[in-house]
């Protein structure tokens, strides 16, 4: 069994509150007495709990990193992993560990639910707190409520509050761009798979795109997550591809990109020749992994993990933060998926 605290606190023969004071550095102690506690420690190969390390400072040096249920799994979603790498990489380095939060699968069909990080901070098992994916109305006023009490909060995603901290690419403004790219190629039908993620923007980005492409026509497909079957995918190309006539396909998910281009396989639908594919990708050369390689816009997902996590430190830490919201910038990558029609 391994050994605990008064394991080590009975063999340096001094109290637990004097090794507890070693460990968190909170007090002077004498040194004769802090190196026979290290003498210990080393001769149990003891490994102090992280809580228990925190317990003087009343902090637990961990970070709540919360993401509501989704239909895909977050490790089959390279956003969410890259996000994640990201905010291990700051955590790390600044001695926090991290927390990830999810949620049952029955979530939403519970009445008067409430989301898990609440039981976290009320329980002061975390520091802090990074959202991201979060547009349940009452998940919202849960986190205003905890941003109005001054709780270390860092949204991934637009500001829906003043007080908030967030991290932001413009998911409306990249996804209108992308449109653009392939309206300037001279496609004016278009199928446009978003994620359920996703489902909140839809109405803005269409409204934006009618506004600046008036002859464009638009077939919106939601809920094209990462598990998105493969007969829908095909039912998908055969209604609007072979039969209504569209010139290409946009997606917000590498991953339902891949299946696409296998089911333009399966119908013997030529990409670029006769579809053209534009996908976004978090990870850097994703779409490089496919034939023909997939033109796509990249969003910094590990850098805008990163930034939310330094922004968190510094509040909890309570250093001068000189800016409360970081935007990144998202770049168009061309590669062989897309056919000038003009």
């Amino acid at each position: 069994m391994a050994a605990s605290i008064y394991d080590v606190a009975k063999r340096a023969g001094v109290s637990i509150s004097t090794v507890s004071r070693i460990l968190n550095n909170s007090a002077n102690v004498n040194e004769k007495k802090a190196e026979a506690v290290r003498e210990a420690m080393e001769y149990y190969q003891f490994v102090p709990n992280q809580f228990g390390r925190g317990l003087a400072k009343q902090q637990s040096e961990m970070v709540g990193v919360y993401f509501p249920y989704q239909p895909d799994s977050m490790f089959e979603n390279a956003y969410t992993l890259e996000l994640l790498k990201g905010i291990e990489k700051v955590l790390s380095a600044c001695g926090y560990s991290m927390v990830l939060i999810g949620e049952n699968l029955d979530y939403k069909s519970r009445k008067a639910s409430e989301p898990k990080f609440l039981e976290f901070i009320r329980q002061k098992k975390i520091d802090g707190l990074i959202l991201s994916g979060v547009s349940d109305e009452d998940q919202l006023k849960r986190i205003w409520q905890c941003m109005d009490e001054d709780y270390p909060i860092v949204y991934v995603g637009r500001k829906f509050h003043e007080r908030g901290m967030n991290v932001y690419a413009q998911l409306e403004t990249y996804m209108v761009e992308m449109l653009q790219v392939l309206y300037e190629k001279g496609h004016r039908r278009i199928l446009f798979y978003t994620s359920s993620l996703h489902r909140i923007y839809l109405d803005s980005i269409l409204k934006r795109a009618k506004e600046t492409m008036g002859d464009l026509n638009i077939f919106p497909v939601e809920g094209a997550d990462q598990d998105y079957p493969r007969e829908m995918v095909l039912a998908d190309l055969k209604e609007y591809v072979v039969k209504k006539g569209c010139t290409a396909i946009c997606t917000s998910l590498m991953g339902t990109a891949q299946g696409i281009l296998n089911s333009c396989t399966e119908l013997k639908l030529s990409v670029p020749d006769q579809v053209s594919i534009l996908a976004v990708e978090h990870r850097l050369g994703a779409g490089r992994l496919f034939y023909p390689q997939i033109s796509a816009f990249y969003v910094p997902a590990q850098d805008m993990g990163q930034g939310a996590a330094e922004l968190l430190v510094r509040h909890m830490e309570k250093r001068e933060l000189k800016e409360t919201s970081r935007e990144y910038i998202t770049k168009f990558i061309e590669r062989e998926s897309i056919r000038a029609m003009v």
